[in-house]
């Protein structure tokens, strides 16, 4: 009984921040018919149907939205470093950060998914700027080079 609750508790989790269906149900077990109606029931309107999102590199499209996307991947590092509850909990605690940091941001719990996972996946990796320090995310744009977006040196 107390699995289910933990169960449920963490689909309300999910489903309060419009996490994707397929995510809730591969983090939850519960049933698709079951998170669908809770959706609706909380949001008041249906979730979003389809696959997930799309690649790292249409996230991190424009310079806006890849100081976006390392910010949560630098919270989302933060929150591996500290807490060891599990994947989904960092990924629920960094994207809550990142929204107090940077609330008016297009980046949705879907997208934070998918970045975290092309962090543990190493497609994408945070490394500092050996000029000025700054955070820079390596690999999210194939069709530009490397380059840190404070001081605009070029990675190598």
């Amino acid at each position: 009984m107390l699995d289910n609750y933990k169960q449920q508790s963490l689909a309300i989790e999910l489903i309060k921040r419009k996490a994707r269906i397929t995510t809730i149900q591969k983090a939850t077990g519960l049933s698709v018919k079951w998170l669908r109606q809770a959706f609706r029931e909380y949001h008041g309107y249906s979730a979003r149907s389809g696959n997930d999102k799309q690649s790292i590199e249409a996230l991190t499209r424009t310079n806006r939205q890849y100081k976006e996307v390392t910010l949560f991947a630098v919270c989302y590092q933060a929150s591996e470093m500290i807490n060891h509850d599990g994947h989904i909990q960092n990924i629920i605690q960094a994207f809550d950060v990142y929204k107090m940091l940077c609330p008016s941001s297009r980046l949705d719990f879907a997208d934070a998914v998918m970045v975290s996972k092309d962090l543990k996946d190493q497609k994408i990796q945070l490394t500092n700027c050996p000029n000025c320090g700054a955070v820079v995310l390596i690999g999210a744009r194939e069709s530009y080079p490397e380059k840190c977006t404070v001081c605009r040196r070029v990675m190598s």
